[in-house]
């Protein structure tokens, strides 16, 4: 009887921790209860295993994308983020540049040309042979996800991973297409990290592009790295020692594993 009673008190429990809002408590819960006094044990031992069933079926089918995306919104704010779409869309490229100058608080002025012809150091010049000026953006036109609804000649990617947020815009409307880190935030406080700059591209095929910032001084390779695949997985990697090639970001890369990271197409009301 004691076992008896304590499986009507969890049955009892789980009921209403995952009743939904159109499931009446008199009409629910209590006529649950009735009807497993009124079929007797065999019944509710049925019904116990039929709720743990639901349970089990509730959380496997709770989507984790949606809760990343309304976190997402809600940092960023709904309001910022159609800004920074239309802005991209409606603006011409000199004039979004410009944009994205003004409004970079620590904006780090790399224009990527300027830096790739520059011949006064030869600081730079080991990482500027992996540097691909001339990419395609092979996963943009190639991925189920990427290419929908249209294959975009300018496109705002929102990339996170559990710890923070970052937008990227592609210019890729006409040559050279260009890529730039425009938003930076932490998911968790308000901390803002890397300030708006222009990316490099250090791989560019049909299942992933690799993209970093530019090495700081001193240092012959980037601190930052940022990996999007087709499938819509993203990764970052913040070198905090330095000196990590990109070869080995490239080998990491190769050897990825699914996460629950994601790198989505911004639209006017979210995520695509």
């Amino acid at each position: 009887m004691r076992k008896f009673i304590y499986l009507l008190i969890t049955i009892f429990v789980f009921n209403i921790s995952f009743i939904s809002p159109s499931f009446s408590i008199s009409g629910g819960i209590f006529k649950n209860i009735f009807n497993l006094f009124k079929s007797g044990g065999d019944d509710l031992i049925k019904n116990g295993d039929d709720a743990i069933r639901g349970i089990k079926n509730s959380t496997e089918n709770i989507n984790p994308g949606s809760a990343q995306e309304t976190l997402i919104m809600n940092k960023v704010g709904a309001e910022a983020h159609v800004k920074e779409l239309k802005n991209l869309k409606n603006t011409s490229r000199n004039d979004y540049i410009k944009i994205i100058r003004k409004n970079g608080d620590e904006f780090i002025d790399n224009d990527l040309l300027e830096f790739f012809e520059d011949d006064s150091s030869s600081t730079n010049s080991i990482f500027k042979k992996v540097i691909i000026l001339n990419w395609i953006g092979k996963i943009y036109n190639n991925s189920d996800y990427f290419s929908k609804p249209t294959k975009d000649n300018k496109i705002l990617l929102v990339c996170s991973n559990k710890d923070e947020v970052f937008y990227f815009s592609l210019l890729m409307e006409k040559e050279p297409k260009r890529v730039f880190l425009v938003k930076n935030l932490k998911l968790k406080n308000d901390e803002k990290t890397l300030p708006n700059q222009e990316l490099s591209v250090l791989e560019d095929t049909k299942t992933m592009k690799i993209m970093s910032t530019l090495p700081d001084k001193d240092y012959d390779w980037p601190l930052h790295y940022f990996t999007i695949y087709n499938d819509q997985n993203f990764y970052y990697e913040n070198i905090r020692l330095g000196n990590v090639s990109p070869q080995i970001i490239k080998d990491k890369a190769m050897k990825k594993t699914p996460s629950k990271n994601n790198c989505s197409k911004a639209t006017n009301e979210g995520l695509l």
